[in-house]
């Protein structure tokens, strides 16, 4: 299975998993053209589809034209598809291509198996994501306002990960946001800073976690050195050892798990 985070940010999230039968995106948050460009250098012959993990639109800017320009399925809760048909957010998706997730229910396609899970998150139904292949399994959490106990039970023998890391906490304190942006960035359905991104890590990581990238870096209140530092610093002081931490969307190098 190979694994390479495309963007991941507050100017857009998008993150190729795939196997030689099977290509999905998790998230469309470019253009289409950018997307495609993108793909073309990673070698993918045709996507197989889309997965959404909710409606924001750094998340599902390419997402419809996508859909339309090779009539790609596009997965999605039943409340994201809602809003995303009521809103007209990516423009129309045909409907037979509008396939409803629900985290109770794992789904097929072609040889990944997709494990929906439940995030607290200020949009209509969010999910992350799990895909599981050949024995081998990646998983995606960003946009989580904390770290309940389905993510920890979810997250905890996954082989490679996209956690969110999105800011740092004295930055977003004393920063230039006002008051509400603040608090709704570090509420309980915002993101996750760097220390809960590290405190997780430490509490979640084992012998199977081979990679983890840290993603949806706010680009106002973070910095990737920052991240790392503080990431590397909570899991030196748990005595705890991952082999490749790295920050997601600075290249275009797969990794792969087998």
């Amino acid at each position: 299975m190979r694994f390479c985070p495309i963007a991941s940010g507050s100017s857009g999230n998008c993150v190729y998993i795939g196997t030689q039968q099977t290509h999905l995106l998790v998230d469309a948050g470019l253009s289409g053209r950018q997307i495609e460009n993108a793909l073309h250098t990673l070698g993918v012959p045709a996507l197989t589809g889309i997965l959404l993990t909710h409606e924001h639109g750094d998340h599902v800017a390419g997402a419809g034209v996508l859909s339309r320009r090779f009539k790609l399925p596009v997965y999605a809760s039943p409340h994201t598809w809602r809003y995303l048909n009521r809103c007209g957010t990516i423009g129309k998706v045909a409907p037979e291509l509008q396939k409803e997730i629900v985290p109770t229910e794992n789904i097929t396609i072609g040889d990944i198996e997709v494990e929906p899970f439940e995030i607290p998150h200020d949009a209509s139904q969010p999910l992350g994501y799990c895909l599981c292949a050949n024995g081998r399994k990646a998983a995606i959490a960003t946009d989580l306002g904390y770290v309940t106990d389905t993510v920890k039970y979810i997250l905890k023998d996954a082989n490679i990960l996209l956690l969110e890391s999105n800011h740092d906490i004295d930055m977003l304190q004393n920063g230039a946001y006002p008051r509400k942006l603040k608090e709704r960035i570090s509420g309980a359905k915002g993101h996750l800073s760097n220390v809960a991104a590290g405190a997780l890590l430490a509490e979640i990581a084992s012998e199977a976690l081979q990679h983890v990238f840290l993603g949806h870096l706010s680009e106002e209140n973070n910095r990737p050195f920052i991240a790392l530092e503080t990431v590397h610093k909570i899991l030196k002081v748990n005595g705890v050892t991952i082999n490749s931490i790295s920050v997601a969307g600075h290249d275009l190098r797969p990794v792969c798990i087998s």
